[in-house]
This record gives structure tokens, C-alpha cells and sequence, in this order.
């Protein structure tokens, strides 16, 4: 996504567009956009009173139409008054949630869309797949400073998501260009996520997918990643642009802030990858389905890991506490089970309460509700057992040890209690023991939805050294 820029135009509401008022629209990919305005969308009279607007619309002095969605007035001025003497305008401020550039609409209701396409970064790395068709090289031709450059643009990759939306993975290459006098060539290749619909769908159930599929290849890069740019597109939305009758789709730009975004970051390569889509290629349809089939279920457990991602795995003790509770919520639904059967609870229940006297019911009644579920300590016995694998296994240590550990300190750093303050870990301690949860988490998320303990063990053991080396010593295997 482009870093920043800067559109001057006129800016004016759906309901009002004789009324146009002079001011600049600024975007940064990290602080989102901006727009300053000499003078109101409704009047020129100055009020202290904040009005926020659903759609603001703009033409910018290059002539772009530009729809500003989610407008927050955050600031306004007024003119400075002297004796006798002119006055200006009033500026306001307001901060945008979705900028999109290309189209104008009336209301929200119109910005519908079927298609969604981005770039993420690291995706064409994780792919993979490249035209360029490698040769044997001919030691004599180079000394000879003859070179063959053959390109063949690469088959998409169709994928399905539900019943009515598909993915698709886009080469897409420029044209070289040839001259009489050829002096250089240049073939550039990109990778680009498409996500189609059969119906139309706003923009937060678009970007919903991407966002599904970005966090996704979190697992498998093993670090952030950002869409680099954003397309919509539909079928309402068609334009003549060579006046022969036949409109074609507009493609319209998306800016949205995105504080995970970063500049100057070098990509991963797939020896440095948890793994990479050559990897999974014959389950990749059945695994992405499967992905998006859970998100929704297990999607608060999900951001908590994501988030350590996102954050440049920068930690602090609320690092921790958010991995503990992403392993008791993602626990508590994928396995709801209880201590003991339901029907024997109830019948302990009603034994204990005509046991005892009358007066203790309600403080009884009160434990019953809660008494049945599992603890921490019993929910990370059971990830800890079921989502195992020979590689993960030597990362964790002792398993008792690892639970008592995490229970421990999660009881410490939520309650601060004394009585824990002994067992809880504390420091570099508490920063390896989340890193070992956290990638608990990913093995657990990944068996989830289709890995076997012998591939995760195989992905592991690729990347012990690069990513896991903090954690157990190698070498001593050796």
C-alpha cells in the first residue's frame, strides 16, 4: 500500500454537491487519513458542535473521484476577528476510516462490492512459484556474454472459501517492451490475492477475508505481514472507458491505516518459513477451507496470538497473560466438556444442597455455576497432550512442569496474589515460557485444521535452528 500522500480538491456531501468546499486529504499507511477543510460542508458559520458525516465526497484536482467513508470530526476553528477587517473561513478536521479512490456513491448502502484483490507482503515468497524457466548454464555462452531469458506467466491457484466465495492466487508479469535499438529488458512478477463473491458484500466483509488470509500466512511465515495494496471492484461499477460500448470494471483503490504496516523490511525465504504453500500444495484446498471454516469460531483465540505478531513481538506481562487466555479460550471451544457428566452434576448438586442447611443455598447456588468447568491447569494438560509432536515436545520440556508454570503465573499476574507470587515466573523466565506457548498455540490452531503431528514435526525440525534456537539447545542432540 502506497506509504503516504497528499490529494487536493473539493469536497462536498451526496445531499449537497453545489456546495463545495476547498481542502486536502492526507494518507499515512500507519496514522490512516486526514482531511482539512477551509471552510463547512454545510456553511461557512463557525459551531463548536462536532458533526461527523457517514460520506464525504471528493474530485481531486487531477480530476479522481474520491469517496471518504467513516468521517470523524476530531477538530475545528474558527476565524480570527479584527475591527473593521476581513475574516476567513472556519477549517475543520476530520479523521477517515476508508478512503476509496474511483467511484462516487450517494450513501453507504451503495459501496457493495464482489471482488477484492491486495498484495500481502512475503505472499509471492511464500508461493513460491516463479515463470522464469531455470537452464543449465552454458559456461561457454557466458563468456560469451550470451543470455537466454525464458518466462511462461504461472497458473492461478483456485481455492474455495464458503458457498459463496472463492479465493484465487494471480501471477501477473509486465510486458517487457522491445525497441529497435534494445539496450535493456525488464520482467517484473507480482503475486495478488483475489477473493470473489456471488453476492455483493460491503467492505468489512471483504476485508474480512483478506484479513483471514493475512493472519493465516502469520502461522506460516512465523512473523507479521500487511497487505501492500487493496483493489475493489463490482459489477454496479463498470465504465465505457474507450467509448466502445463495452464497460469494464473499475478498479478502485482502497487506503486504510494499518499500524502493523512496516518500510524497509526484508522478506522471508521458504528455509525460513514454518512453511510455505509448495509445502502443503496437495492439502492446500482442503487446509484453507478448513481455516476460514473455524476462523469464526476460534477467532478470539486466534487474535491473541496474532496479536504478539502484529506487535513485533515486543513483550510485556500482558504478552503472557493474552497467550494463557488464547489457550483457555481456544480450548474451551474446540473441546466443551466438563469435569464430570452433566447429568451426574445436577444429580451432585441436588444431593449437596438437601445436605445442607437452608441458609448456605444461595452461596452454593452461586459455586454450582462455574463449578463443572475446567481450570487452566486442566485445559493445558489436555492441548499439551493432544496437539504434541516430537520437535514441540523437546521445546516445552516437561509438560508438568510447563502447565504448574503458566498456571502459576497466570494466577499471579491477573490477581497479584502473594500467595502465588513465589511459583510465578518472572523476567527472561516469563518471556521463554510464552514462547513456548505461543508456539503451542500455532501447532495446536494448525492440527486444527488439517496438519498431522508428522508434518508440524517435519516443519519444526527445518526451522529449529532459525526460529526456535532460544528455546532448547540443539547441539547437545548431536
Amino acid at each position: 500500500m502506497t506509504n503516504q500522500f497528499e490529494l487536493k480538491g473539493e469536497w462536498f456531501l451526496p445531499s449537497n454537491k453545489n456546495r463545495r468546499v476547498h481542502g486536502t486529504l492526507s494518507f499515512h499507511s500507519k496514522e490512516g487519513a486526514k482531511l482539512q477543510l477551509y471552510g463547512g460542508l454545510d456553511s461557512d458559520r463557525f459551531s463548536q458542535d462536532f458533526k461527523d458525516e457517514e460520506i464525504i465526497l471528493g474530485l481531486t484536482s487531477e480530476s479522481e473521484q474520491v469517496v471518504l467513508h467513516g468521517c470523524f470530526m476530531t477538530k475545528s476553528g474558527g476565524p480570527a476577528f479584527g475591527q473593521g477587517e476581513e475574516y476567513g473561513k472556519p477549517y475543520f478536521i476530520y479523521l477517515i476510516r476508508y478512503t476509496l479512490i474511483g467511484l462516487h456513491v450517494q450513501n453507504a448502502d451503495e459501496l457493495k462490492f464482489d471482488r477484492i484483490s491486495c498484495e500481502i507482503f512475503n505472499l509471492d515468497e511464500w508461493i513460491g512459484i516463479s515463470g522464469f524457466i531455470n537452464q543449465t548454464p552454458d559456461l561457454e555462452k557466458l563468456k560469451r556474454y550470451e543470455v537466454t531469458v525464458e518466462y511462461k506467466l504461472p497458473e492461478p491457484i483456485d481455492f474455495a472459501i464458503d458457498k459463496d466465495t472463492s479465493g484465487k492466487i494471480n501471477f501477473i508479469a509486465n510486458q517487457p517492451g522491445f525497441s529497435a535499438y534494445q539496450k535493456s529488458i525488464s520482467i517484473n512478477q507480482e503475486v495478488e490475492l483475489q477473493i470473489n463473491s456471488t453476492i455483493e458484500k460491503s467492505v468489512d466483509d471483504l476485508r474480512s477475508y483478506v484479513v483471514g488470509f493475512q493472519n493465516f500466512l502469520i502461522l506460516a511465515l512465523y512473523r507479521s505481514t500487511y497487505t501492500t495494496s487493496i483493489e475493489l471492484s463490482g459489477e454496479r461499477y463498470k465504465k465505457d472507458y474507450y467509448g466502445d460500448g463495452k464497460p469494464v470494471r473499475a478498479k478502485i483503490k482502497l487506503y486504510i491505516s494499518d499500524s502493523s504496516s512496516k518500510g524497509g523490511e526484508i522478506p522471508k525465504f521458504d528455509m525460513e518459513m514454518l512453511f510455505n504453500y509448495k509445502r502443503i500444495r496437495k492439502e492446500f484446498n482442503l487446509i484453507i477451507r478448513n481455516w476460514y471454516e473455524k476462523y469464526e469460531l476460534l477467532e478470539p483465540a486466534f487474535n491473541l496470538v496474532f496479536e504478539q505478531f502484529y506487535n513485533g513481538n515486543k513483550f510485556t506481562v500482558n504478552t503472557f497473560l493474552n497467550l494463557a487466555q488464547s489457550a483457555e479460550t481456544f480450548h474451551a471451544r474446540i473441546h466443551n466438556h466438563s469435569k464430570v457428566p452433566k447429568e451426574e452434576y445436577e444429580l451432585m448438586k441436588d444431593e449437596i444442597l438437601k445436605l445442607s442447611p437452608t441458609k448456605y443455598h444461595d452461596w452454593l447456588i452461586d459455586q454450582f455455576k462455574f463449578g463443572n468447568n475446567l481450570n487452566l491447569h486442566a485445559r493445558l494438560a489436555e492441548i499439551t497432550t493432544k496437539y504434541s509432536n516430537d520437535i514441540l515436545d523437546k521445546i516445552i520440556g516437561d509438560k508438568d512442569i510447563f502447565v504448574k508454570q503458566v498456571k502459576h503465573s497466570r494466577n499471579y499476574y491477573t490477581h497479584y496474589s502473594t500467595n502465588c507470587m513465589d511459583k510465578a515466573l518472572k523476567g527472561s523466565d516469563l518471556f521463554y515460557l510464552s514462547e513456548k506457548l505461543k508456539i503451542l498455540l500455532v501447532c495446536s490452531f494448525l492440527m486444527e485444521i488439517g496438519f498431522t503431528k508428522g508434518e508440524l514435526t517435519k516443519f519444526l525440525d527445518n526451522v529449529k535452528y532459525t526460529l526456535f534456537n532460544h528455546l532448547y539447545t540443539w547441539r547437545d542432540e548431536q
